[in-house]
Parts: structure tokens; C-alpha cells; sequence
């Protein structure tokens, strides 16, 4: 007979693998005291609520929801995270209560983004610290947030630094001539340190929109002709047959896959002459589509050659050069005049504060 799962060992061993995973996650990826009280209190007041729930599918969803939660936790999706715990922490109402506000009840926590990006930071050097041995597995919280806090803030604008240090090392950067294509036509585009984090030019979109619809558009046609000619040389196979009384062997493709050969083979004889009277209306819509194409391509490679490479590269080229020299007078202005004199325990000579004052 087969057993119930709540009898199995393995189901037992499954959820509490779960329930444990459930707790390393919020340990190491949630900041937010509230969230992870709220997590471990209400997953275990779940799992003993339903611990003799003896419906395989209410089971289910529970292990569902429980996997779910994890996934949330591990993406730091807070908000999805807290939307899934209400769920299971709302109570039912009795008859005559009055509903708690469903606004209030779905909203996540509210933290200082500050205070979030330094528990992460902290968080970060703790952990790196203990895997060298350098410090205890047990912190106290107090010794957490006065004496590792300033050093760990002052760890992670260091390791800016040397990232800006780095980066002026390698000297002005470069210009890069990049493009999108749109068919056959490469539509090109600068890209600098100066307009990196600015949004593309509503009038290179415009011009990278159309083109591209127009390519669409323009292979749509193609098919269309391709699918036409088919038709037509099957008219012709059948006008070939009335008029010789035999087939045609060659195949569709063959005309359409060498134009060349389809000229010089309308002079043999009448069955290929009738082949070419059906297919010159589709052939001369096809040259032209790829005159167009053709003529777009030779457009857009002259005015990279005439517009990007001549004037846009250099004048980006000189501002690219301009703003490195200010950086780089910027950062030799820190190490000289301020980086001697910095205290990780002074909030207002503080590495990162310095690093702010000359724009870093």
C-alpha cells in the first residue's frame, strides 16, 4: 500500500532543508531587520500550522510560495518579498470587522537608501575579512556600526580610487565609430566618454527607426516578388506544356538564384523565352528593390566618411581630452592636498567625503 507523504522521512528532510535554506537566505541577502524578522516568524508559524495538513495539493503551493520567497530573497526583490509574506501573515475577518487598509498592508518596508548601501557594504567586508581570518565570527552590533563601518566605507572609496587611478593611467579615452544596421545600410554613430551616460539623440533614433522600418519593409516586398515569381514560372511551365507538349526541368529557383544565367538563357529557345516574358515584371521589381538598398548603403558610408570621421571624431576627440586633463587635475589635487590628511573615523575627512568634494 502506498504511504501518505506525511509519512515519508524524505518529505520531512525536504521541508527542512527548505526551511533552512530559507533562513541562510535572508541572513546573507536582506538588510532590512524588519524584513528578516518578518520572514522567519512567519515561515515557521506557517510550517507549524500546516504541519498536519494531509492535502498534497495545499502542500504544493505552500513548497511553491516557499520556493518563490527564496528566489525573491535572492534577487532582492524586497517589495515582491513582503507583497508574498502578507499573503500568509493576513488574518480572516471576522463578520462585521472592518478590512485594515490594503495599501498599507502591501506596502514594503521603508529604509534609508543610505543606511541600506552601507549595511551592504559592511556586510561585504565582514565577510571578506572572515574568510582571511582577520576577523571573529561573532561581531557585536555595537562594534559593527563604530569601529568596522568607518573602515569598511573607507575600504570601499579606496577601491574607487584605485578604479579612477586606473582609468587616468590609460590615458584620454578614445573615440569609438560605431554603427546599427539597417539592411544593407550601417548607420553610424560616435560613441564618447562624454555623451556616455546621456540618452541617444531623439534624431539619430528617428533616422535608426525609419531605416530599419524601411529595410522591413523592403525584404517584405522581396518576398512578395519571390512568392509572385514562383507563381509565374509555374504559369509558364503550363504555357510551355500547352505549346511543346513537355515539361520544364529546370526549377524556380534557378532564375532566381542567378539573373545572369536567366539573360543569357532567353535567346536558346521559346520555352526559356516564355520563362523570361512571365519573370522580367518580378526581376525588374527586384533590381530596383536592391538599387534602393544599394543606393541607402552608399548614403549612409559617405556621410560616415564626409560627417563622422572628419568633423564629429575630432571635435569629440578634443572635448574627450579636455575632460580627462580636468579629471586627471582633480585627482592630483586629492592625492596632494587632502589624501595625507584623511581619518576613516571623521564623517567630514573621510575618504568618500573627500572623494565628493573634488567630484569623485
Amino acid at each position: 500500500m502506498v504511504l501518505h507523504f506525511s509519512n515519508l522521512a524524505r518529505h520531512k528532510t525536504f521541508v527542512l532543508h527548505w526551511y533552512r535554506y530559507t533562513l541562510r537566505n535572508v541572513a546573507r541577502q536582506t538588510f532590512s531587520w524588519h524584513l528578516k524578522a518578518r520572514v522567519k516568524d512567519i515561515t515557521r508559524t506557517t510550517i507549524v500550522k500546516h504541519k498536519s495538513d494531509k492535502s498534497s495539493w495545499s502542500i504544493y503551493i505552500l513548497l511553491r510560495d516557499l520556493k518563490a520567497l527564496n528566489g525573491f530573497l535572492r534577487n532582492k526583490k524586497t517589495a515582491a518579498a513582503w507583497r508574498l509574506l502578507t499573503l500568509y501573515s493576513k488574518k480572516p475577518l471576522r463578520s462585521g470587522a472592518s478590512s485594515p487598509s490594503v495599501a498599507l498592508e502591501h506596502s514594503p518596508p521603508l529604509q534609508d537608501p543610505e543606511t541600506v548601501r552601507n549595511s551592504h557594504i559592511i556586510h561585504s567586508y565582514i565577510v571578506e575579512r572572515q574568510q582571511k581570518n582577520l576577523l571573529p565570527l561573532e561581531i557585536p552590533a555595537e562594534y559593527k556600526t563604530l569601529l568596522l563601518l568607518p573602515l569598511a566605507l573607507h575600504d570601499h572609496a579606496l577601491k574607487r580610487l584605485h578604479l579612477i587611478e586606473s582609468k587616468l593611467v590609460r590615458g584620454p579615452p578614445k573615440v569609438s565609430v560605431n554603427y546599427t544596421s539597417a539592411g544593407k545600410a550601417r548607420i553610424w554613430f560616435l560613441r564618447t566618454a562624454v555623451n556616455k551616460n546621456q540618452r541617444q539623440s531623439k534624431a539619430l533614433g528617428q533616422i535608426i527607426r525609419r531605416e530599419k522600418r524601411k529595410n522591413q519593409k523592403n525584404i517584405d516586398y522581396w518576398e512578395k516578388c519571390r512568392v509572385n515569381g514562383i507563381w509565374a514560372w509555374h504559369e509558364a511551365a503550363w504555357e510551355h506544356l500547352m505549346e511543346t507538349n513537355t515539361m520544364l526541368t529546370e526549377s524556380p529557383a534557378k532564375y532566381f538564384d542567378n539573373e545572369r544565367s536567366r539573360k543569357r538563357a532567353a535567346s536558346d529557345g521559346t520555352s526559356v523565352k516564355a520563362v523570361a516574358e512571365w519573370l522580367d515584371p518580378v526581376f525588374s521589381s527586384l533590381d530596383m528593390l536592391q538599387a534602393q538598398s544599394a543606393e541607402q548603403a552608399a548614403y549612409f558610408e559617405q556621410y560616415k566618411h564626409n560627417t563622422v570621421l572628419q568633423g564629429l571624431q575630432q571635435f569629440f576627440a578634443r572635448k574627450s581630452d579636455k575632460m580627462y586633463q580636468n579629471r586627471k587635475k582633480r585627482f592630483e589635487s586629492l592625492l596632494e592636498n587632502d589624501l595625507p590628511f584623511v581619518t576613516p573615523y571623521f564623517s567630514q575627512q573621510n575618504l568618500a567625503t573627500v572623494m565628493k568634494s573634488h567630484k569623485f
